[in-house]
């Protein structure tokens, strides 16, 4: 519930706060896939981002040509 969405730094107190019986989401904050990939080193089990087409563009490794969060 931040202004700035979720950082690997929220998502890692939120994991060894609950440990490994419940899934922790980094929502906000994940403009790409260095970010979704920083948020799940740092413990998150799930990702909402409005950008979830370039990500799986960049994990492809295809250039994204859409705008980002346009539809």
């Amino acid at each position: 519930f931040a202004k700035g969405g979720a950082t690997a730094h929220d998502v890692s107190l939120m994991r060894n706060t609950v440990g490994s019986a419940l899934g922790v989401k980094a929502s906000g904050g994940v403009k790409g896939i260095d970010d979704a990939r920083m948020m799940f080193q740092a413990g998150a089990t799930r990702i909402g981002a409005s950008v979830g087409v370039k990500i799986a563009q960049e994990a492809e490794g295809v250039t994204p040509t859409a705008a980002v969060g346009g539809y």
